[in-house]
């Protein structure tokens, strides 16, 4: 576990920051301050560096990577291929990431709420900052509730010789989580706080802990679970005055930063210190020499139905000779036709003659300097929309209100979605001879087809106990990439890594490892 006193911290602090708006590029300024733990707390400048510090704890497009322990994406990194392939063991690299990153966030939280109300601030200035850290102190205990089951929930900075902390119960985290999730709602639904783009706010609440919901009513078959989520996902459709982003592409690109579809997002730009490498990652060598360490794969590929929603296996107009006709526009605007080399808006694709290449993230106006800048989206107005009809299909079967939410990301799909630019016309599915498997099969499909690369696949699959019978087979492309092994239930659960172990022994190793 990590311990710290906060002797010193060096904040990357972000210079604007109130109740009421501020320009939203302001969000990328980032004047480095060392201060001391006596220098805190005398101003509002200075809660807003600390409170900006944690932002730096949220996901970023590095999620990607956890897609490639789900049967529609290769990862060549190796802390994913350990894992993909069977080797999973308490000293696995991303085991430890994951534990060590996850308590950092929690440690710099409980700093910050430790100490704020030593800070001048008024009440509703010091429930709005609260609220921010009391949600990354929320998810970062159900990331590590999820992966590793019983843990121990910290609330409080711990002193070096502090460490040992007995775990709780996953029923105990999880109260825990939506207990804080619910204050920190309240927290942040003061009436004058109006945050600039990327601030967390009660719709970014309200859309994890609708997340959590579906995830645990889903394994727990707890029918209220499912409920409560689809109520939260309802609410943030109905008030949140969100909206669909009129095209899909144009959403994973730099110009989809600020889309009236997002919750929120994990603010980049294309500044020192603010940008990232995902075209890089993602890009054929003919793409300023890429390297493509994540790639689609067929089983992605198929998943993808005909224009009219028909799986490809029964489909009368799919041709196999031409895979990229008569589907689902998300195809053409998810992976590059292998077969051939592409001219994406003046960017060159070469078919490597083995794998697939992404093209949903990719900015064809990126130079050599491979300076990607596009914003990680965390939770968007899609995800709500298939929340719900999952939630709803679950307890009460299909209805034409939640199969009209998926129509309209497939109508959405196809909004300019051409090579002229003009729409695709993609007819609805119908309601008619739909029964709650066939839905939930349309809405699994769904959920892949739509979020494939923004990191949250690997959840669907396993709340849904799809990794044992997906990821016993090879991954493949244009030719086999990757033997896989997933040993269930041992896998679904991850182990405790050894160095806390060895720490503390008040903790005990999962089963099987």
């Amino acid at each position: 576990m990590y311990n710290s006193a906060y002797i010193s911290i060096i904040i990357i602090g972000i210079s604007c920051f109130s109740l009421s708006s501020c320009m939203e590029k302001d969000i990328t300024k980032l004047p480095v301050t060392a201060l001391s733990e006596d220098e805190f707390w005398t101003s509002e400048e200075q809660v807003a560096q600390a409170a900006n510090a944690a932002y730096f704890n949220l996901e970023n497009v590095s999620q990607i990577e956890w897609d490639g322990f789900t049967e529609v994406m290769y990862s060549q990194t190796g802390s994913t291929k350990e894992i993909s392939t069977g080797g999973i063991n308490p000293g696995s690299s991303l085991v430890n990431s994951l534990w060590t990153s996850s308590y950092s966030s929690i440690r710099s939280a409980n700093w910050f709420l430790d100490n704020v109300d030593k800070s001048p601030l008024e009440a509703d200035m010091l429930s709005v900052y609260k609220g921010q850290m009391r949600f990354i102190r929320a998810w970062a205990h159900y990331r590590l509730m999820y992966q590793f089951g019983n843990v121990p929930i910290v609330q409080q900075v711990l002193d070096i010789n502090e460490g040992k902390v007995p775990a709780n119960t996953r029923a105990e985290v999880l109260n825990f989580v939506i207990n804080e999730l619910d204050l920190t709602i309240s927290e942040l639904s003061v009436a004058e706080y109006d945050p600039e783009f990327g601030r967390i706010t009660p719709w970014a609440a309200k859309a994890l802990k609708s997340r959590i919901l579906l995830y645990e009513g889903t394994l727990a078959g707890d029918t209220n679970l499912l409920l409560e989520s689809a109520s939260l996902a309802k609410d943030i459709m109905d008030n949140g005055g969100f909206s669909l982003h009129h095209n899909y592409t144009a959403l994973f690109r730099p110009e989809g930063d600020g889309s009236n579809e997002v919750i929120l997002s994990r603010i980049n730009a294309d500044l020192e210190g603010q940008y990232h490498n995902l075209g890089q990652m993602l890009g054929p060598v003919s793409f300023h020499a890429s390297w493509n360490i994540f790639s689609p794969t067929v089983a992605l590929v198929e998943t993808y139905p005909d224009i009219n929603g028909e799986s490809i296996q029964s489909s009368p107009i799919y041709n196999p000779d031409e895979p990229f006709q008569n589907r689902d526009p998300r195809l053409t605007q998810t992976v590059f036709d292998w077969r051939e080399t592409v001219n994406y808006e003046g960017a060159i694709f070469e078919n490597t003659g083995s794998w697939f290449n992404f093209r949903k993230f990719i900015d064809p106006s990126e130079t050599s300097e491979q300076r990607s800048h596009n914003d990680h989206i965390i939770f968007r107005l899609a995800e709500m929309y298939l929340t719900y009809a999952e939630a709803i299909n679950e307890v009460q079967g299909p209805n034409q209100e939640t199969l009209d939410l998926v129509n309209a990301l497939r109508m959405r799909a196809g909004q300019g979605a051409a090579d002229d630019g003009t729409d695709i016309l993609v007819p609805p599915i119908p309601l008619a001879g739909m029964n709650q498997d066939s839905f939930r099969m349309i809405l699994r499909r769904e959920r892949i087809i739509e979020f494939v690369g923004e990191g949250i696949l690997y959840y669907d699959y396993h709340r849904w106990k799809e990794l044992e019978s997906t990821m016993n087979e090879p991954a493949v492309a244009v030719v086999s990439l990757e033997d896989r092994v997933f040993t269930a239930p041992r896998d679904y659960t991850w182990p405790i890594p050894e160095f806390e172990l060895i720490n503390n022994d008040l903790l005990s190793q999962n089963p099987g490892y």
